[in-house]
């Protein structure tokens, strides 16, 4: 995942609008559980949402990249954060509402660890609880073979980055190539990204697994779709 290139995440997402974004995520908490108070948010990153998620909810994060976790304490001081994997993490208490955005979830690869990742945020959901997730592709609306670039253009930072879509089975490969100018030289890296295909029935079907009341929003936060659990 995003372990050489965590300190440029942020410049490298430069074009998400995270404010926009959460703006629109606390609209549909409020209209869902107007009582809301406290949020977790899981594959967290930086805390770009977390940031702004802050001023209206008692919030903390989750990711299992220590890289990322660091950014975020130094842009959210006081908020918890914790260290530990989606698929099997236990902090020992329960939240209004969980997130899990920006298809972080694809990370979990299969669709056994897909459902034991929704399990285990369904287990800290306090009652009436909400559950966003934003996925990924599914299998029939990935593409393969096309070639992706990206540039950040700063005055003190400039990189490109691309890859082609590819897939190995029902998992989307992305084998990242990083060209980094600073003032400290030029460097050059790779990064291997592998994120699960799954349908929505799957998708849907996780959250039944555990109980869960879901909505389906198509467009959702970043035109990548939108799945709403909410606890009995």
């Amino acid at each position: 995942m995003f372990t050489k290139s965590a300190r440029y995440y942020d410049a490298l997402y430069h074009f998400k609008d995270y404010g926009t974004t959460s703006r629109q995520l606390l609209s549909q908490i409020h209209d869902r559980n107007p009582s809301a108070i406290s949020l977790l948010d899981v594959g967290c990153g930086t805390g770009k949402h977390l940031e702004y998620l802050r001023e209206s909810l008692q919030v903390e994060g989750l990711d299992v990249n220590t890289e990322l976790l660091e950014i975020a304490r130094t842009r959210c001081p006081g908020v918890p954060f914790h260290q530990g994997d989606m698929v099997k993490f236990d902090l020992g208490r329960s939240f209004d509402v969980i997130t899990c955005l920006f298809s972080s979830i694809a990370y979990v690869r299969t669709i056994d660890n897909m459902n034991a990742a929704i399990n285990c945020m369904a287990q800290h959901l306090n009652p009436k609880g909400l559950l966003f997730i934003e996925p990924w592709f599914s299998p029939e609306s990935y593409w393969v073979g096309r070639l992706t670039a990206n540039f950040v253009d700063q005055p003190d930072l400039k990189i490109a980055w691309m890859y082609t879509s590819e897939i190995e089975g029902l998992v989307s490969i992305l084998d990242i190539n990083y060209l980094v100018g600073s003032h400290d030289g030029i460097t050059y890296f790779t990064e291997r990204h592998e994120l699960g295909l799954f349908t929505q029935e799957e998708y849907q079907e996780g959250f039944h697994r555990v109980d869960l009341e879901v909505e389906y929003d198509p467009v959702g936060l970043f035109n990548r779709g939108l799945y709403i659990g909410k606890n009995h």
